[in-house]
């Protein structure tokens, strides 16, 4: 079974704790997964406990694409600078493992992982738009949304899109938002490249991994479509799809 890791960018070095425990934080960035308190760090031939995490500035998504406009994350470790700074000298090292206290999630366990296409290429919906509108037109999914603007520009002057979802069986809105696709609430936490963005998910989708009932339509497709949105996630089986402003 594969060991979370994370790419090693920086080393610092704190002050002793009150117990004159040593203290370093290793920069981590390119995560497969999020560590924890306890969780067991391998690095340079040693194995330490992490005293700390900072989740605050988490940079990159769990499978390691970036995500823009946040640092990377700190952990912390009771051990001096100068036994781990040689690392910073050995490209061989820039990558650690961690042994978690927990259980892993079920895509550690598995080769027949899905796989993701981004669909919304030159749109998206607004952040902070929270009021998701769908309407059924016969057997087409109707997903009404305020446009963003902010990244683009072509659409400041749109008051509205629509993502039509044509041939759609069923679809079910999940209360899955960023905090819990962060912290790893989402079966695709993880797996998806990036939060708040629309996909099309092929493979074993593990639908039963979450408990929200499905509404069903007249149609008969079978693509899953999966919209990450401002406070909660749109999930779609449909034959197509497609945008109109």
């Amino acid at each position: 079974m594969p060991k979370p890791k994370g790419r090693l960018t920086d080393i610092l070095s704190l002050p002793a704790d009150k117990t004159g425990q040593p203290q370093t934080v290793l920069m981590l960035d390119h995560l497969t997964y999020v560590p924890v308190v306890g969780d067991m760090l391998h690095v340079a031939n040693r194995t330490l406990s992490i005293a700390q995490v900072d989740k605050q500035r988490t940079r990159s998504c769990l499978t390691g694409w970036r995500l823009a406009g946040r640092g990377s994350i700190a952990v912390l470790v009771n051990e001096t600078k100068d036994v781990l700074s040689a690392l910073e000298q050995h490209p061989e090292y820039s990558w650690v493992s961690w042994t978690p206290k927990d259980e892993l999630p079920w895509h550690f366990k598995t080769t027949e992982l899905p796989t993701f296409t981004r669909l919304n290429k030159g749109w998206n919906a607004h952040p902070n738009d929270e009021n998701l509108r769908l309407e059924h037109n016969g057997s087409t999914l109707l997903a009404r949304m305020k446009p963003n603007h902010f990244v683009y520009r072509q659409y400041e002057e749109v008051p509205e899109i629509i993502v039509n979802f044509v041939d759609c069986s069923m679809y079910r809105v999940t209360p899955i938002n960023d905090e819990g696709w962060y912290r790893g609430q989402c079966r695709f936490s993880g797996l998806a490249p990036s939060w708040g963005e629309f996909y099309e998910i092929s493979g074993d989708t593990r639908d039963d991994m979450d408990p929200t009932p499905w509404i069903t339509m007249g149609g008969k497709g079978v693509r899953h479509l999966h919209f990450y949105l401002r406070d909660k996630t749109l999930e779609v089986k449909a034959q197509d799809w497609s945008m109109s402003s």
